[in-house]
C-alpha cells in the first residue's frame, strides 16, 4: 500500500549492540525466508528468557531503541508470540474494544460495567463466539484504556501458564471505569476476558479478529445495558482478540470512528451552510497526522482532528481510509501534502485548510 504522506515519527539509529534489535535488524537483512525463520525463533526465545525472568528493562529499552517501524513489528511480534503461545494446557487472556460514541446535552455518566454479565457470555456462546461448555468468562467491566496498557507483557506471560491466578480472575480484578460525557464524544473501554485451553484442544474463544452475525446481537445488548437517560448512545464492540493485540486494535479504531465522527459532522455544517468542503490531510513534526475540513471560498469555517501515531499505525492504511471516507462523504477536493510540516506556526498548531494550499494543490481524484 502506497502512501503520499511522510511518516512523522522519528526512529533513533537503533543500538545493534542490544541483542533484540541485533536480532530483528538479522530477519530484516536475511538472504532468505529460511534465515529470517531462525532468526525470529532465536529472538523469540531471547524474549521468553527476559519475560521468565521478569525483565521488563531491556524489553522497555529496545522497543523504545528500535531504528523503524519494520523492526518494531518484528519485536512486538515476538513478544506476542512469546507471551500468547506457552506449549500445554494455557490460560487466554483477552480483550473485546468497545468504542462508544456517546451525545448528551448536560454531564452524564453511564454505568461502568455491564450488570447482566451472565446475559453477555449467553450470548456469545450462542453465537458461537465462545465455545459452548468451555472455561471461558467475559467480565462486564469495563476498563479504561490507561489501566488495561498497565498489564504488562511479564504479567501477561505469568498469567497464561499460572492457570490458578488466571481462573482466580487476577487479570480481570482491575476497576471499572465510568463514561462521563457531555454534548458529543468518543470514548474506549475495553471487556477482558480468561480462557482456559486445554491441551491439543481448540481454542475455546473465536480470536480471527472478524466480527460475525453476532455484532448486531452484542450491539444492541450494550447498547441496553448502558441506556442512560438523556444520553444517545451508539457502542461498537470490535471482535475479541488476545489482550496484547486488543490494545492495539482499540487505540486504532476510537481514532478511527472519532475521526468518522468529526469529518461526517464538519461535513455536514458546511453544507448547510452553502459551503463546498475541502479535505486536507498532511504529516507533522511530533509524530501526527492532521486532517482539516474547510470552505473552499475560505470563510472561517475549519476544524483540524489530529491522529497522534502510535509505533505499529501504517500511515498508509488511515490515509487510504480518510480518502475512501471522503469519498463516501462526496467531498471530491481531497488534498494530501507529501512533505512533512511544521508541528506550529505563531505559537500555534498547525492546521492547513484549503486557502492555504493552490487549488491545484495535490489532489487525490
Amino acid at each position: 500500500m502506497h502512501s503520499r504522506l511522510p511518516d512523522p515519527r522519528q526512529y533513533p539509529a537503533g543500538d545493534l549492540g542490544n541483542m533484540l534489535i541485533h536480532y530483528t535488524q538479522s530477519i530484516i537483512a536475511a538472504p532468505s525466508d529460511e534465515d529470517a525463520a531462525l532468526w525470529r525463533e532465536s529472538l523469540r526465545g531471547a524474549v521468553g528468557d527476559l519475560l521468565e525472568r521478569d525483565d521488563a528493562l531491556m524489553l522497555s529499552v529496545a522497543l523504545a531503541m528500535v531504528p523503524s517501524r519494520r523492526h518494531y513489528q518484528e519485536l512486538w511480534q515476538a513478544l506476542r508470540d512469546a507471551v500468547e503461545m506457552p506449549v500445554g494446557r494455557r490460560a487466554i487472556v483477552f480483550a473485546i474494544p468497545l468504542v462508544l460514541v456517546a451525545g448528551s446535552r448536560g454531564e452524564a455518566t453511564l454505568p461502568d460495567h455491564i450488570a447482566d454479565v451472565d446475559g453477555l457470555n449467553a450470548l456469545l456462546v450462542n453465537h458461537g463466539v465462545f465455545a459452548a461448555g468451555a472455561e471461558v468468562f467475559l467480565s462486564g467491566k469495563l476498563l479504561h484504556p490507561d489501566s488495561v496498557v498497565g498489564i504488562s507483557p511479564a504479567q501477561l506471560y505469568r498469567f497464561s501458564r499460572q492457570l490458578q491466578d488466571a481462573a482466580r480472575g487476577v487479570p480481570l480484578a482491575l476497576a471499572p471505569s465510568a463514561v462521563t460525557c457531555k454534548e458529543e464524544g468518543v470514548f474506549l473501554r475495553y471487556l477482558t476476558g480468561v480462557a482456559i485451553q486445554p491441551e491439543g484442544a481448540d481454542v475455546p474463544v473465536d480470536l480471527s479478529g472478524k466480527i460475525g452475525a453476532w455484532g448486531v446481537p452484542l450491539m444492541k445488548f450494550i447498547g441496553e445495558a448502558l441506556h442512560t437517560e438523556g444520553v444517545t448512545l451508539f457502542p461498537i464492540p470490535r471482535a475479541p482478540l488476545p489482550l496484547m493485540q486488543a490494545m492495539v486494535e482499540g487505540q486504532f479504531a476510537r481514532l478511527d470512528v472519532a475521526l468518522q465522527v468529526f469529518a461526517s459532522s464538519l461535513i455536514r455544517r458546511l453544507r448547510d451552510a452553502d459551503e463546498r468542503p475541502v479535505a486536507v490531510m498532511a504529516a507533522h513534526e511530533g509524530g501526527e497526522l492532521r486532517f482539516t475540513l474547510s470552505a473552499a471560498s475560505g470563510s472561517s469555517k475549519r476544524e483540524g482532528f489530529i491522529w497522534p501515531l502510535s509505533p505499529l499505525d501504517n500511515v498508509a492504511l488511515i490515509e487510504a481510509r480518510f480518502v475512501e471516507l471522503m469519498r463516501e462523504c462526496q467531498v471530491d477536493d481531497i488534498r494530501v501534502l507529501s512533505t512533512l510540516q511544521d508541528d506550529s506556526r505563531d505559537g500555534m498548531p498547525l492546521f492547513l485548510c484549503a486557502q492555504d494550499l493552490p487549488p491545484a494543490g495535490e489532489t487525490v481524484q
